[in-house]
């Protein structure tokens, strides 16, 4: 099913209100989907309010609440998102404690959760080199209101990433348009790290964190020995096994909130065989046990 509104929008440019109210949108609960280097996009939806502390957003982010509230505190920049009217943009490797509030007639909180990796932003940046020269924002999340256009095209966004039988090439245009209608607003996300180990790592890590990682690996696939791979690690103050986990807990926590799957088969999907050890995990990150995020 996609996740389009209620009423397709008019694609072409025009400025103030969206033609269609972004509250009558929907969110339809699935797995996270992933198209390799270029973005991801996941719909959380929670019936009770839950903190996430020390989330952390490594690729670029737009988020869209739907419904209920959402809290962002960086420890220095606090902001708080209850409408649907504006989109949410998160600077990447930015780190902050989150509360989701339900609201709204389904008294639920929802929300779009879209990524741009970093060799995707390096492209548009290097495609349309003016935007590199606008002033970095001085707070790592910031709010861009919606109008009529941005919402077309990221309700066309949107449509795309989930059409399986659209190809890369086509869907890496579309974002490209979503990215320079956000520039044109004065909205560009800054440069993420493309070079870092720990970040490239992450990367691999990411596009299948359910496969039986272990530093010798990861250091085939980044064409490196284990050595070299934790050596580099070291260099940049992360060690291979945290990192691993951090990633596969980040994992979980998105399937927890976007699928009604059973817990033994998200602890599949986050490389674990024994649901307790995969309870225990995420315990130990987040501060409470899997099941009472639902």
């Amino acid at each position: 099913m996609a996740w389009i509104p209620s009423t397709a929008a008019p694609r072409k440019p025009a400025i103030g209100r969206p033609s269609v109210d972004p509250s009558s949108w929907r969110s339809p609960s699935g797995a996270p989907l992933q198209r390799r280097a270029l973005c991801g996009l996941a719909r959380p939806c929670l019936k009770q309010p839950q903190r996430t502390p020390r989330f952390m957003f490594h690729e670029a982010t737009l988020l869209l609440i739907v419904s209920g509230q959402l809290d962002l505190d960086d420890g220095t920049n606090r902001m708080s998102m209850d409408t649907p009217a504006s989109l949410l943009l998160v600077e990447p490797n930015t780190c902050a404690d989150l509360l989701k509030t339900p609201g709204g007639t389904e008294q639920c909180f929802r929300s779009v959760f879209l990524t741009f990796p970093a060799a995707l932003l390096d492209g548009f940046h290097r495609d349309y080199p003016a935007t590199r020269t606008g002033p970095r924002p001085a707070s790592p999340f910031r709010s861009a209101a919606l109008d009529r256009d941005l919402t077309a095209t990221l309700c066309h966004v949107l449509e795309s990433v989930e059409e399986s039988s659209l190809s890369d090439e086509r869907l890496r245009h579309r974002l490209m348009d979503l990215l320079l209608a956000l520039a044109e607003r004065g909205h560009c996300f800054g440069h993420a790290d493309l070079d870092s180990t720990s970040g490239r790592l992450r990367t691999l890590i990411g596009e299948a964190p359910e496969r039986h990682w272990t530093a010798e690996v990861a250091g085939k696939e980044l064409a490196m020995s284990a050595a070299t791979l934790r050596r580099r690690l070291a260099s940049e103050h992360a060690r291979f096994e945290d990192l691993l986990i951090d990633v596969r807990m980040h994992h979980a926590m998105m399937l927890v909130q976007t699928t009604a799957w059973a817990m033994t088969r998200i602890a599949e999907a986050c490389g674990y065989k024994s649901r307790a050890r995969f309870a225990e995990r995420f315990q130990d990150r987040f501060g409470y046990p899997p099941s009472t995020v639902r």
